[in-house]
């Protein structure tokens, strides 16, 4: 997941729409106070699956490490075959 959010396109893309939810965020505020009380239940829900998840995850370690593998050795023919991922955006 890493990789991909570090590819120049991905991560430009992810910038602007970040920022583009800050804007509109903070320039109306039903809209903060909506996206304010969603971010608190989406936090809450994280920390409570990623406590109930643990577990889980040390018990498919392994398995998630071989499909990690997979991901990066596509993720690097990939690469290979488009370069232009390299690239920033603006090309």
């Amino acid at each position: 997941v890493s990789r991909v959010a570090n590819l120049p396109l991905v991560s430009s893309a992810y910038g602007m729409v970040s920022s583009a939810y800050a804007t509109t965020k903070e320039s109306h505020p039903y809209v903060k106070s909506v996206c304010d009380a969603a971010e608190k239940g989406v936090k809450t829900l994280r920390a409570a699956a990623a406590s109930g998840a643990q577990p889980l995850l040390t018990r498919l370690e392994p398995q998630i490490s071989t499909a990690n593998e997979y991901a990066c050795k596509g993720l690097d023919k990939l690469e290979e075959k488009l370069p232009i991922l390299q690239q920033p955006p603006e090309k």
